[in-house]
């Protein structure tokens, strides 16, 4: 997958995540834990983390997942009122993901979300434009 393409995955799978207590370089794929798993892999390599970082990191995506989920689960919410909700619980979790983190490794945080932003509007743009019209 290229680069730009993890970017784009890490921030849906952000919204996905449930942990396991395994450490940083056993990580494995078990139900409950893929996502989060996935994303603190992805992490890893793009921001260089720590063992203490990781073991820190974990429960913090963790319970942001748990909130995501808890919002897609909710019908009585239209896509938009669910993105908006989604992007807004994301927010919360910033500081508490850049307090884990160094300060080099936040400026890179930063432009990785940045750069998924981007890419994800992108693909919602371009999938508008192709939607059938009724």
């Amino acid at each position: 997958m290229r680069p730009k393409s993890w970017v784009s995955a890490a921030v849906i799978m952000a919204g996905c995540l449930f942990a396991t207590g395994q450490s940083k370089r056993d990580v494995g794929y078990q139900h409950n834990g893929k996502m989060t798993d996935a994303h603190l892999n992805w992490l890893d390599q793009q921001l260089n983390l720590t063992e203490d970082q990781m073991a820190k990191l974990r429960p913090i995506l963790m319970e942001e997942g748990q909130q995501m989920k808890g919002v897609r689960q909710e019908n009585s919410l239209s896509s938009d009122q669910k993105q908006n909700k989604l992007k807004e619980i994301h927010k919360t979790f910033e500081p508490r993901i850049n307090a884990v983190l160094t300060p080099k490794q936040q400026d890179k945080y930063k432009r990785l979300e940045q750069e998924a932003r981007e890419k994800h509007e992108e693909k919602m743009k371009a999938g508008s434009e192709w939607a059938p019209k009724q």
